[in-house]
């Protein structure tokens, strides 16, 4: 076998997934660094991964495992360091006895819409930077992708 670390660099760089990667690591990146300047100081670049995926009226732990691709206990876990942040809270759920919702606490559903804020302005900040015509096609031709590879939408609610 012949592995020659620069080739195979460069080709992993060119990858799709390493893209989407690097673009979701350093926005999301950017975006807690512009959250906690709004005051919230205990926000962690983890808790994306569960709050990304969790809907307006809640969550169950197995529905949020299932998008995350992990298992019950890490998102619990996950759940559990949110939920010391005041940012979520695990309820029964209301018609499934045996299930746990999450949702945004009030202070959960402020951050939520700072977060939005700052999103939209990191995307008007790239769309500067790369092209508005060129953002907005990447992300139609991420939403058109993703109704061929994707098309029950597995982030939708339900």
């Amino acid at each position: 076998m012949n592995f020659d670390s620069d080739s195979v660099r460069a080709r992993r760089e060119r990858m799709l997934l390493r893209l989407l990667f690097r673009a979701t690591h350093t926005m999301n990146a950017e975006m807690t660094r512009r959250v906690r300047a709004r005051g919230w100081g205990a926000f962690q670049p983890s808790f994306t991964t569960l709050l990304g995926h969790l809907d307006t009226e809640g969550t169950t732990i197995t529905t949020l495992a299932a998008r995350i691709g992990t298992s019950r206990q890490a998102v619990s876990q996950l759940a559990q360091a949110i939920e010391e942040a005041g940012l979520v809270e695990r309820v029964p759920h209301p018609t499934d006895g045996r299930s746990v919702l999450v949702r945004h606490t009030e202070a959960g559903r402020r951050l939520l819409l700072d977060a939005l804020e700052v999103m939209e302005t990191i995307e008007a900040e790239y769309a500067d930077r790369a092209g508005g015509i060129e953002i907005a096609e990447l992300k139609r031709f991420l939403a058109h992708l993703l109704g061929e590879i994707d098309p029950a939408g597995a982030l939708r609610p339900g």
